[in-house]
């Protein structure tokens, strides 16, 4: 079955900008982002109509998609 691939940031975005901020601190929290990131797979029926939905703004937060 086909899947949606995305990535989400699971640590704080607080402390992320706080280490990029200082010059020191970049190599750190580009470590940061690399190790709070996690990979998120979601089996679509149909991969191509959620996108193109999704680009047009006609996939609403309260409708549910259909994950076979």
């Amino acid at each position: 079955m086909p899947k949606i691939i995305r990535y989400q940031f699971m640590g704080s975005t607080f402390w992320f900008w706080l280490l990029c901020i200082t010059t020191i601190g970049i190599p750190i929290a580009l470590l940061y982002l690399l190790n709070g990131t996690i990979r998120v797979e979601h089996e679509l029926k149909d991969p191509e109509k959620f996108i193109e939905e999704f680009e047009t703004g006609k996939l609403k937060k309260a409708k549910s998609v259909d994950r076979g």
